[in-house]
């Protein structure tokens, strides 16, 4: 006898009718107001948006209606996000998701801030459920609070107080990261989420990247979402753009995209055995495509890092073969100086923006300049461009950066910060448990080899995902410090799992 087959609940039943009538007023008016907006962007479309946007990138004051599909992006994009929760049965996920998002995505207004609050609300609705919140307390709190303290002090010497009070308290949520993130993510498998996360968000920016490009050939202009100055560069007697994906720099999207690159290159290489077939030709894949992004951003100095930490690879994976390794690498290069391949590709790299290279060096000895004149708090923070600067450009490089405009103490903050966290990064490595745990550790320990050398041609002091990634080596630290059975569910307050071990 065949079994009924239960009725289901209608919408109605599902709502009760009260419910029932307030969606259908809801979409209703959701209707009727993107009907409004789309007869009034057609209307005054072509005049505001030359007016808000400027004149650059053209392609974007062309496309009719943009207001009326930015808000229907935004709304499909908050739709998505809550069928995302509600699919996931829970919030963690998501917000973690829109935060990694955050970290590829500088060109979207104060989506960081939105993530960072929702991380905020969560474990303040942890806390009171549990009338507790066993909250890890990282000490790098006070080598990243004497960073703040070194930071306030550009109020000392600021000309522009309110402005620079306001980039204070925007670059404090980038500070924040560090304390955060240690607190919430415990586990191995916390770590194996953010970076899956973190591939489905730098993929994204990287498809975004090649839409960049396709698009710019099409339409003769440069379609990013960088500034005419740096959104293109000459390549023999062709302009080609520099594409940004998300980003609203090429060196800050080569810097992200090819970090993930290299650490998705390291795990992939993994001995067999420890990872599927699936997800290793998964994170090969990944490091194909992000290093192909990296390419089309015309960054030289992504291209190195990117480069550099790709020769690092086979030394960390096999160490015992390194010798070998680096004598094939050292033959390889002397063929490539005899031949000339090597000096050729430097002049063609050199050239691809040779004046570039020539203000750089000004930069430095305007840095170094303000360094000796000021040295115990530096000119201030984006100090070096109201002080004696005729190009009226920022110092490219890191290091540089902290001594000019953050002087010793500064530097002293910094110091403290990094050698804390490498002091701590060398216990770890020295009393890692388990495969698992060794493997993230290198992985990221390899990441901050790109981003160290990248640092030495750019500035990214403020950039979050500098401060993202010293949060992220501390969780590593904490999450291989930690006894391997120590991660009671009872203690885990993110991403929580009926057993969540290695």
């Amino acid at each position: 006898m065949a079994a009924r087959a239960e009725p289901q609940a209608s919408a109605s039943r599902a709502f009760g009718p009260v419910g029932t009538v307030l969606i259908a007023a809801l979409a209703l008016a959701a209707g009727i107001g993107l009907g409004a907006l789309a007869f009034w962007d057609g209307r005054l479309g072509p005049r505001w948006q030359p007016r808000l946007l400027g004149p650059a990138p053209p392609f974007v004051n062309d496309v009719p209606f943009l207001g009326t599909l930015a808000v229907a992006g935004v709304a499909a994009a908050l739709a998505l996000f809550l069928a995302w929760v509600r699919a996931s049965g829970s919030w963690d996920r998501p917000v973690l998701g829109l935060f990694a998002f955050s970290l590829f995505a500088d060109a979207v207004p104060a989506i960081y801030q939105v993530a960072l609050l929702l991380l905020f609300l969560l474990l303040a609705d942890r806390a009171l459920r549990r009338g507790d919140l066993p909250f890890v307390l990282t000490p790098l709190v006070v080598p990243v609070g004497l960073v703040a303290l070194s930071y306030a002090t550009t109020f000392l010497v600021s000309s522009n107080a309110a402005a620079d009070a306001v980039d204070f308290v925007f670059r404090l949520g980038f500070l924040l990261m560090v304390p955060l993130l240690p607190g919430i993510l415990r586990t191995p498998r916390h770590l194996r989420i953010l970076f899956d996360l973190m591939i489905a968000a730098a993929c994204l920016s990287a498809a975004v990247a090649f839409g960049q490009f396709v698009l710019s050939f099409l339409t003769g202009q440069a379609v990013t979402f960088a500034e005419p100055a740096f959104n293109r560069i000459q390549v023999g007697g062709f302009v080609v753009p520099r594409c940004t994906g998300l980003m609203d720099h090429p060196n800050h999207a080569s810097n992200t995209l090819g970090t993930v690159a290299v650490v998705a290159l390291f795990l992939a290489t993994a001995p067999a055995g420890r990872l599927t077939r699936k997800r290793r030709l998964a994170f090969l894949a990944v490091f194909l495509f992000l290093s192909a992004a990296v390419l089309i951003t015309f960054s030289r100095s992504g291209w190195l890092a990117l480069g550099v930490a790709t020769l690092l690879v086979p030394v960390l994976r096999w160490p015992r073969r390194a010798p070998f390794y680096l004598l094939l690498l050292a033959l390889l290069a002397a063929a490539g100086l005899q031949s000339g391949l090597l000096p050729a590709g430097y002049e063609f790299v050199k050239d691809l923006n040779a004046s570039s290279a020539d203000f750089r060096w000004h930069m430095d000895r305007i840095a170094l300049r303000a360094f000796l004149e000021h040295p115990w708090i530096g000119v201030g923070v984006e100090g070096l461009l109201r002080w004696f600067n005729p190009f009226h450009l920022e110092v490219h490089n890191t290091y540089l950066q902290v001594l000019a405009e953050m002087g010793l103490f500064g530097a002293a903050a910094f110091l403290a910060l990094v050698g804390l966290l490498a002091a701590r990064l060398v216990r770890a490595a020295r009393v890692v448990r388990g495969p698992v745990r060794r493997e993230w550790l290198t992985a990221l320990l390899l990441g901050s080899a790109l981003l160290l050398v990248q640092n030495l041609v750019v500035m990214f002091l403020w950039i979050k995902f500098l401060w993202f990634w010293l949060a992220l080596l501390e969780t590593a630290v904490l999450v291989c410090l930690r006894p391997v059975r120590d991660d009671d569910p009872d203690r885990v307050v993110f991403l929580p799992a009926a057993r969540d071990g290695i």
